[in-house]
């Protein structure tokens, strides 16, 4: 009977409790979709960055993080990398050389950073593998061939086919030449990628820095959900145990990119959560208002036998219907909302004069949302709980009633 009541009376003023519940939902819908859509692209920049380079868990030699050389390597790290491989959440690893050196053609001379890598591995995991506008990218059996930035080439002349000299020291500390030729150019959209960087196959790097067969500076493990990356982590940490080795998630190599996303994601949070607020705010009103206009209602129910505990079940009933309703429709509209974002993206291009960079990395301009049941459901139940706990101030003054006053 409480429930029934409970149910006629949100529908006593149709046009308040519409107000109401379509607030709650459209705050809801606009909470659900910013979040699912900042999560879309961090997921994306994240999986961008981590591929590119070592991956999102590095295993490298101690203290090569606070001074990375090529004379600190690993010497033979082909048995480590069987046993991470074996692990179920690992997607793949890729062993890396990673070095400084001056790249020089008749045009002029530019410092660049020299990765090596293993190309049917990168051509599989690397979105740079992707962005070759000229020539094509690295294969196994390649010798001394590299992919350069669109404007590294630029300011070296270089085109596809054409001859460049690698200046550096080896790991002995001698100072060696090494002549290549450009096998493809690519544009990521980032200046300090396009500008600094080149790619090599593994064993020509190996060669250019005076490194061991089988040596590498890195060894990157690519996560098939990041979602694990804690639990790869801790196993990572017990296999190297005892070893003269650091095992590092993704967020230590790349700070700068972390803490981006840390600060960002937090702020979106901090924006989502003050028009919550707001909302909630207008549901106090409502159901406060409702409580107020009622007084005599609730003195003439108690005085004929009602006891206050069910008049204010009766108030708490409402506010869960409220409550059920607009929640109901938020998650509907912001899933439909996110869902729609995630399968069509959002094309900002024409909003920016030119490529978007965060932290040194491209971003993809067309933005795509990424909606799991966790947000949905997380910020539903938020927003709910929160809209119960406004409902216990009216329901104080819903059970305390002074009857003689309000009936005289």
């Amino acid at each position: 009977m409480i429930a029934r009541l409970a149910w006629r009376s949100v529908w006593r003023n149709r046009r308040r409790t519409l107000i109401t519940v379509l607030s709650i939902g459209f705050g809801l819908s606009f909470a659900i979709f910013f979040i699912a859509m900042g999560h879309g692209m961090y997921t994306k920049m994240i999986s961008d960055a981590v591929r590119m380079q070592a991956g999102h868990i590095t295993i490298e030699p101690r203290g090569y993080l606070e001074a990375p050389a090529v004379e600190s390597y690993l010497k033979s790290p082909a048995e480590l990398r069987a046993a991470v491989q074996r692990l179920a959440a690992v997607q793949r690893t890729k062993l890396l050389v990673l070095g400084q050196g001056i790249a020089r053609t008749g045009s002029g001379t530019v410092g660049v950073a020299l990765m090596g890598v293993e190309p049917s591995a990168e051509a599989i995991t690397s979105p740079l593998a992707r962005r070759i506008i000229k020539g094509r990218y690295l294969s196994d059996r390649d010798g001394p061939w590299v992919v350069i930035g669109k404007t590294l080439a630029e300011r070296l002349g270089l085109r596809v086919g054409m001859k460049l000299v690698i200046t550096t020291n080896n790991a002995a500390g001698e100072l060696v030449d090494e002549l290549c030729r450009v096998r493809g150019i690519f544009a990521t959209g980032s200046e300090e990628i396009d500008g600094y960087f080149m790619q090599a196959p593994i064993a020509f790097a190996r060669r250019v820095f005076g490194l061991p067969a089988g040596a590498a500076t890195q060894l990157g493990v690519i996560l098939a959900s990041p979602d694990d990356q804690e639990a790869v982590l801790a196993k990572l940490r017990r296999l190297t145990a005892g070893q003269d080795l650091e095992v590092e998630p993704w967020q230590k190599i790349l700070p700068q990119l972390a803490s981006y996303i840390k600060l960002d994601e937090g702020s979106n949070y901090v924006f989502q959560g003050i028009l919550i607020f707001l909302i909630l705010f207008t549901i106090f009103n409502t159901i406060l208002m409702s409580v107020m206009e009622r007084q005599r209602e609730f003195a003439m129910l108690q005085a004929i036998g009602t006891r206050p505990g069910q008049v204010m079940g009766q108030v708490f009933l409402e506010t869960c219907f409220l409550g059920l309703i607009g929640c109901g429709l938020g998650m509907l509209g912001g899933a439909a909302a996110a869902g729609a974002l995630q399968h069509w993206g959002l094309d900002l291009s024409s909003f920016y004069g030119g490529d978007i960079t965060i932290s040194g990395f491209a971003v993809d301009p067309r933005l795509r949302a990424l909606l799991t049941p966790g947000i949905v459901l997380g910020m539903g139940a938020a927003v709910f709980a929160a809209t119960l706990l406004l409902s216990l101030i009216p329901l104080r003054h819903a059970g305390r009633v002074n009857i003689v006053d309000q009936l005289r």
